[in-house]
Parts: C-alpha cells; sequence; structure tokens
C-alpha cells in the first residue's frame, strides 16, 4: 500500500504514516528502511529513557536494518527535542557505521515538523514547518483505500483483547466443558494412542472451523472452547500452523478466512489460556506483512504464558527484523515418492548419513 501512495515531502509522508502504521505514533521513533527505490522495512519503537538505553537501541536498529540488507534510512522523531532528537542522532550514528546512507531525519511535534540534515531558514525555519493532516493528499487518498488511523497503539490492542464480564463467564463455562470432554475422550488410553486421538479431534475441529469462517459464519462459545483446549496438544498445534502457513503462501482468500478464524479466537479464548490461538495469529499477521498487529497477537501470547516456547519463537522472529522471505516454509515440502528398490548395503548406509532438509 505504502508504494502506491503519492507522498510529496515530508509534510505528505507525516500526514501519510499514521494509517501506514495504523494509529497516531507520539513519544516514538519510526525508521523507513529502503532498499533500492522502495520501502523493505519499517520499524516503530518507543523513545527510550536514558542515554545507555538510547545507545543499546541505536545499535539494535542498525543491526536489524544491515541484516535485511537496507541501503538507506529515513527516521522520524515523534516528541520534544529533549526526548526525540538524541536518540534520533544516536540511530543516526548507528546507520552511517553500518553504511548505510541517511536520507533525511525529521522531527515532528504539535503540529510542526523539523529536519536535522537541513540549517537553512529559508527551508527549515527555526520554529518549524506547520503541516495539517487534515489537508493532505495522501491522508485522503489513504482513507479512500480503506486505511485506518486510530488514536494510539492501545486502541488498536483494545480489539484483539480477550473477554471480560458475561462473555469470559460464559468461555469458563464452555472450557470446563471442553475440558470434560478431553477426560471422557482419552479415558482407558494410554498416552501415545491419547495424543494422537486428541490431534486427529484437533483436525477435524479445525476443518470445521475454517469452512465455517469461509463461509462468513463464526464458532459457538463450547466450539471455541474445544479448540482452545485442543491447541494445548502441541502435535496438533504444530499442524495446525503448518495449515496456516501453507494455506497462506497458497491462496489469499484462505488467508482471510484464516485472519478471521484467528483474530476471533483470540478475541474470545480465556485470557489464560489464549496462547496458542494468539501465537498463531502472531505469525499470521507477520507472515501478511503487518507487524503491528504481529507484535499485539504476541503480547497476548506471552501475558497467558511467558514460557510459552511457541510465542519465544516469534519473538526471536521479531526481534530480529526478519522479513517473511528469510524464514523458509514452516510446512515441509511434499516429496514425489519414488518405486522402493532393493540397494546393496553401502548404498543404503549412505542414505541413512543424508541429513534432512526439512
Amino acid at each position: 500500500m505504502a508504494s502506491r501512495l503519492r507522498l510529496r515531502g515530508p509534510a505528505e509522508l507525516l500526514s501519510a504514516m499514521p494509517y501506514l502504521m495504523g494509529f497516531h505514533p507520539t513519544d516514538s521513533l519510526v525508521a523507513l528502511g529502503l532498499r533500492g527505490s522502495g520501502l523493505h522495512l519499517q520499524l516503530r519503537g518507543d523513545l527510550p529513557g536514558d542515554r545507555d538505553a538510547g545507545e543499546v537501541l541505536a545499535e539494535h536498529y542498525a543491526g536489524l536494518f544491515s541484516r535485511n540488507g537496507i541501503d538507506g534510512a529515513l527516521l522520524i522523531g515523534y516528541g520534544p527535542p529533549g526526548r526525540a532528537e538524541p536518540f534520533l542522532r544516536a540511530v543516526a550514528a548507528a546507520l552511517e557505521r553500518c553504511g548505510i546512507a541517511l536520507l533525511d531525519l525529521l522531527r515532528t511535534h504539535e503540529g510542526r515538523y523539523w529536519s536535522l540534515l537541513c540549517d537553512e531558514p529559508g527551508c527549515c525555519p527555526p520554529d518549524g514547518r506547520r503541516f495539517d493532516p487534515t489537508t493532505s493528499v495522501a491522508a485522503a487518498e489513504a482513507t479512500l483505500a480503506g486505511l485506518v488511523a486510530l488514536p494510539d497503539r492501545a486502541a488498536v490492542a483494545a480489539a484483539f483483547a480477550g473477554p471480560d464480564g458475561p462473555a469470559l463467564e460464559a468461555m469458563e463455562e464452555a472450557g470446563n466443558r471442553a475440558n470434560l470432554r478431553v477426560l471422557r475422550l482419552v479415558a482407558g488410553r494410554d498416552a501415545a494412542a491419547a495424543k494422537a486421538l486428541l490431534a486427529g479431534a484437533g483436525r477435524a475441529a479445525l476443518d470445521g472451523a475454517l469452512t465455517r469462517y469461509g463461509a462468513g459464519h463464526r464458532l459457538t462459545d463450547d466450539e471455541v472452547a474445544w479448540l482452545q483446549v485442543l491447541l494445548h496438544v502441541v502435535t496438533f498445534r504444530d499442524r495446525a500452523w503448518e495449515r496456516l502457513d501453507r494455506d497462506v503462501r497458497r491462496d489469499q482468500e484462505l488467508e482471510e478466512t484464516h485472519r478471521r478464524l484467528w483474530t476471533d479466537l483470540v478475541r474470545r479464548c480465556e485470557p489464560a489460556s489464549v496462547a496458542p490461538a494468539a501465537t498463531l495469529l502472531s505469525y499470521l499477521s507477520w507472515r501478511c506483512g503487518n507487524g503491528l498487529h504481529a507484535s499485539i497477537a504476541l503480547d497476548r501470547a506471552l501475558d497467558a504464558d511467558p514460557g510459552y516456547s511457541a510465542a519465544g519463537l516469534m519473538a526471536e522472529i521479531l526481534g530480529r527484523g526478519l522479513s517473511p522471505g528469510q524464514v523458509p516454509p514452516i510446512a515441509p515440502r511434499r516429496r514425489r515418492r519414488r518405486p522402493r528398490r532393493r540397494v546393496s548395503a553401502p548404498a543404503a548406509l549412505a542414505h541413512d548419513g543424508r541429513t534432512s532438509t526439512r
């Protein structure tokens, strides 16, 4: 979407940024990374509380840009000069040490902006240049394209909040029924058989859920609770992750169906049990290029279970600023079966010594 907007200078860029971010950033630094002539990486972070933290964050940003092969960067600081400018300059210096060209260094506050790379009074007066987002062509184009700028990040996070009040009570009751259903299902079976049975039940439940959301419908509370419980079976969680990854890569309509399903689960699962669904929504959002939603969903997962290993993997992906193209498919490629043939002992040993490409 960003590439379609016509940005005619700093004022248009600053007017469009809230729509590209999904909310109006405050007390923040936004870093835009270009590779060639295209925008390749967009990061936002809170301004640090002190100089030492700022130096550490500056090196972190520079490392992310360098690992992603960024050629040029444009930095925007949101806040008063004493808060924003030291961090802006620290990040700029770290980027330049990595050989990344600095295209501009902007600060904006209370409807005005300054370029820290320009000291010409006629171009960049000391009191800054005023800009009005409400009259911006770029903001109008973003609105027409269906982009929305919420007041702040908290407003975006609220859209992914879990149930409370009567809705939470209903889900807790449904969760109790789902747990009882599991106990009845696995009664009298050994651990391996129980795990296989639950994984199969999970696959059937996921098939039904995707069919339901693909048709524009929703799950009942009991159906949500059943998936919520089954997703804690690691073998089924992994199969659900593989299917999500495969479907998103293959078909945009399937991508939208998964988005509706996992978003609804995150909004309706019991907060203490939401980690698996929230992790999958985080991965889906990241895979589709929405880093903000990926980060918010990951926060939900880690709030529910700080030690959840799959959420830790997503934290590593987001923390390193990896792009989807840098991560291989989760779902293993299906290889064509070859006719079995008798082999001699040396050939069989050689085959056993290959490393897996999964």
